[in-house]
């Protein structure tokens, strides 16, 4: 009787360790309105933190009164973090990061209201820049340098509004 008891017990340790670790995830929330619902029969607009499953890859962000608040990211397959960003009324804004599926860093920068604004970087899968440059209301602004796999300036591009107006190979 001993030892069927602590079969028992160790069981129902494993059984209960293994519930811990399994991430329940929900459906995806329902658009109604340009606002965030727990399903099409809800009249209450979902708050939460809400994790659902998109094709291969999970997501989770925040959700105030069915509108997107606070964390947003998205997971490869392999549960690395493929994005990550802050979510201000629906819109990106802040600091955003970008994975490769290995989990170095792709891209970085910055959204204010949905747009790219300031500096972004894009980085080889060993961490160095390949490019680097700034946005301004969405548009590419002032100057943009590509960088070879050793970390040596390889192109200076000068834009002006989105347009380029100056293009110099550095040897």
């Amino acid at each position: 009787m001993k030892k069927l008891f602590l079969l028992f017990a160790i069981l129902l340790t494993i059984f209960a360790c293994k519930q811990k670790d399994e991430v329940q995830y929900s459906k995806p929330l329902v658009i109604r309105d340009g606002l965030l619902y727990e399903d099409s029969t809800s009249t209450k607009p979902y708050s939460g933190r809400h994790k659902s499953r998109m094709k291969d890859m999970k997501i989770e962000y925040e959700v105030v009164n069915g509108v997107r608040e606070g964390d947003f990211i998205i997971y490869f397959s392999n549960d690395k973090i493929q994005m990550e960003g802050k979510m201000q009324n629906n819109k990106n804004n802040g600091f955003w990061k970008y994975y490769y599926s290995d989990g170095s860093l792709q891209t970085s920068g910055y959204y204010n209201q949905d747009a790219p604004d300031s500096i972004w970087k894009w980085y080889y899968n060993d961490g160095k820049v390949s490019e680097e440059g700034k946005y301004h209301n969405s548009v590419r602004d002032g100057e943009w340098k590509s960088y070879d796999s050793t970390g040596r300036i390889s192109i200076v591009r000068l834009y002006k509004d989105d347009e380029l107006i100056d293009s110099t190979k550095v040897n």
